[in-house]
């Protein structure tokens, strides 16, 4: 196996000997190490890519396999796409890959990676105290790297067991650690999060908007015109689902577009987990829309679709939104889903075992998503999550169908410059093609049993059905 990888690259290598730009030969090469476990080598030939073309597609591909060999998942990975011309991103990469093993305690933690590193290892044992130290010295010695912001914010938004007291201290320290340096605009976002958590909404409005502005200054989407912009008071259009379908991918293809102008992150989580806030601190996440008009904002939130209520909240508020959702396969959604939690530790089980335990409790029910309280304390909605037909009928006796469009993930992966076509045509702004398409937040894995299969894809053959009657258009999901 290792001969003929050498051969291989060997003649890979010849090739670019004759065309020394060729992307597309630097990719294979890359896929090919990458196949084969040799992370280091993979990163070094995509290094030699992007000296040719910073933003290459094709490289942020291979990367984005990378960083999911790595454990990372969704806003992490997010913050490293948000990022590709900056070397800092690729040398963060090199944090795990070369120096994992070396960095145990703050005393060998001399650079910004090695406390990268410490903070990944100590986040990893669930040593939150010490991971989050760890993460605001990285930021102390490097204020520009955008990923260890995102990785502080990680802990602070999921771990439950901090206190009032501990985050008041980080917000203190973190203030000190931002003043008069240059950081990035997530910067600002993390500390609207951490104080929002602390109910400091005013304070945490401000952030977001701080945000915002660093934004305006250095996009060279926004006009001279957007500096005289009004307040922002509507938002444009929704994802609004649904999670592992591929709205991360339909999130950031969209923001390329000119005239689209994103929120301060994906994921705002407004409708289903942060209503009580108010309007104005939602709305603190957009920028406001250029006064000469045709742009639009939104976000994408991907489980607004089957959270219970949600509609009825965006109908109150934006009664002419335009929504859409991508739907995928639901069994390998949920296989797909149920990997994202062993990958983040918020799940124990065997796929067959957490698979049949949610099969025993759905079956039979006439309508699987109105389950009770007891089901989330032993479920995580694996199955539940791709039972489309019962979310999507909701929003549609509040919504009309003419302000859905919904997508097939399918689609949006095989013939993606066509479906990002029906998405632009849905939002009445020109067509835009980008020059590639990178999978973003896509896991890997190894095939279920066809047993299991045949079972999950017999648990949703009624409901996949009653979804196509009642949209009447076929998905085709086997």
């Amino acid at each position: 196996m290792e001969y003929q990888l050498k051969k291989l690259v060997t003649h890979y290598r010849k090739a670019l000997q004759i065309k020394p730009d060729n992307l597309a030969v630097y990719h294979q090469i890359a896929e090919l190490y990458y196949e084969q476990g040799n992370l280091d080598k993979t990163l070094e030939v995509c290094q030699e890519a992007l000296q040719i073309q910073p933003d290459s597609a094709l490289v942020l591909i291979v990367l984005n396999k990378m960083l999911q060999t790595l454990g990372f998942e969704g806003e992490e990975v997010t913050a490293f796409q948000n990022i590709p011309k900056n070397k800092l991103y690729y040398e963060s990469l090199h944090i795990l890959l070369s120096r994992s093993q070396k960095v145990k305690t703050f005393a060998d933690a001399k650079t910004w990676k090695d406390a990268m590193v410490l903070g990944y290892h100590l986040k990893l044992k669930k040593h939150w105290d010490e991971a989050i130290a760890a993460y605001m010295k990285a930021i102390e010695i490097e204020p520009s790297l955008s990923l260890s912001y995102f990785e502080l914010n990680y802990i602070i938004c999921y771990c439950t067991s901090l206190e009032p007291k501990q985050i008041e201290s980080i917000i203190t320290s973190y203030h000190q650690v931002i003043k008069a340096r240059i950081t990035p605009p997530c910067a600002y976002v993390i500390l609207g999060d951490m104080l929002t958590k602390q109910d400091k909404i005013a304070e945490a409005i401000t952030a977001y908007k701080t945000a915002i502005n660093q934004t305006t200054y250095s996009d060279n989407k926004y006009t001279n015109k957007y500096i005289d912009s009004h307040k922002i008071n509507e938002v444009s259009f929704l994802i609004i689902g649904i999670g592992k379908c591929g709205t991360s991918s339909l999130y950031i293809y969209l923001c390329q577009h000119p005239q689209i102008l994103s929120s301060t992150k994906k994921e705002v989580r407004f409708f289903n987990q942060n209503f009580d806030l108010g309007l104005d601190w939602y709305l603190a996440h957009f920028p406001p829309l250029p006064v000469e008009g045709g742009f639009l904002t939104g976000e994408a939130t991907p489980w607004y679709l089957s959270s219970y209520g949600v509609e009825k909240k965006v109908f109150e508020l934006f009664p002419n939104i335009k929504l859409i959702a991508i739907l995928r396969n639901p069994v390998t959604r949920a296989i797909s889903h149920y990997y994202m939690h062993l990958r983040s530790m918020r799940e124990n089980r065997s796929l067959e075992v957490a698979m049949t335990s949610e099969l025993e409790i759905l079956k039979g029910m006439a309508d699987p998503t109105q389950v009770s309280e007891k089901y989330w304390q032993t479920e995580k909605g694996y199955l539940q999550s791709g039972l489309y037909f019962y979310f999507l009928e909701k929003w549609m006796t509040v919504f009309p169908r003419e302000q859905f469009l919904i997508l097939r993930s399918e689609d949006l992966s095989s013939q993606t410059d066509k479906t990002m076509k029906q998405v632009y045509e849905f939002l009445e702004i020109p067509n835009y093609s980008l020059s590639g398409y990178p999978k973003i937040n896509s896991g890997y894995y190894s095939d279920i049993s066809n047993e299991l299969r045949q079972k999950l894809s017999d648990f949703f053959l009624p409901h996949n059905q009653k979804l196509e009657d009642y949209l009447s258009r076929k998905f085709n999901w086997e």
